[in-house]
């Protein structure tokens, strides 16, 4: 079981919170718009719109915005073992407070200057990465692999 996970459920069905559900849906469209089908097939998009909400929720999520105020990029992180897989992406599981690595997910920047602000937003909230493994999975026509960041990886990103 997943309190906060029911919580972000019973908010998103009363729908009275007009402004947050209105953001909540901005962010979740770009997200559809971005992974088109690649990185959540087959979801529906009121799960992707509750992987939203929840990453809000428990501010395990960095949303940029360009000059308009439009969604520009996002990226979403679980705190997670390094051996665990992504299954607790799928069942919604809780975060591991005390795990050793920092699972991110819903990677999308529309340029190289969200990319950064991205990372630079995500070190600040999840200080962290900077001694735990940062891994993710990456989708292409081959299958999807797991993929390993090195701190040098963030510090390239960074520095520039």
């Amino acid at each position: 079981m997943n309190p906060l996970l029911q919580s972000v459920q019973l908010a998103l069905q009363d729908a009275t919170q007009t402004e947050a559900l209105a953001y909540i849906d901005k962010v979740t469209d770009f997200c559809i718009e971005q992974e088109n089908g690649r990185v959540l097939p087959d979801w529906p998009r009121k799960s992707i719109r509750l992987l939203v909400a929840y990453h809000l929720a428990k501010d395990t999520i960095t949303v940029v915005h360009d000059a308009d105020g439009d969604v520009a990029g996002t990226m979403v992180w679980y705190r997670c073992n390094d051996d665990d897989g992504n299954s607790f992406f799928l069942n919604w599981e809780a975060d591991r407070e005390d795990g050793n690595a920092i699972f991110g997910a819903l990677l999308f920047a529309k340029n190289t200057e969200t990319f950064k602000e991205i990372f630079r937003s995500f070190t600040a909230k999840c200080p962290e990465v900077a001694y735990k493994k940062f891994i993710g999975l990456r989708r292409r026509a081959g299958g999807e692999r797991r993929v390993e960041y090195p701190t040098k990886f963030f510090n390239k990103i960074l520095n520039k």
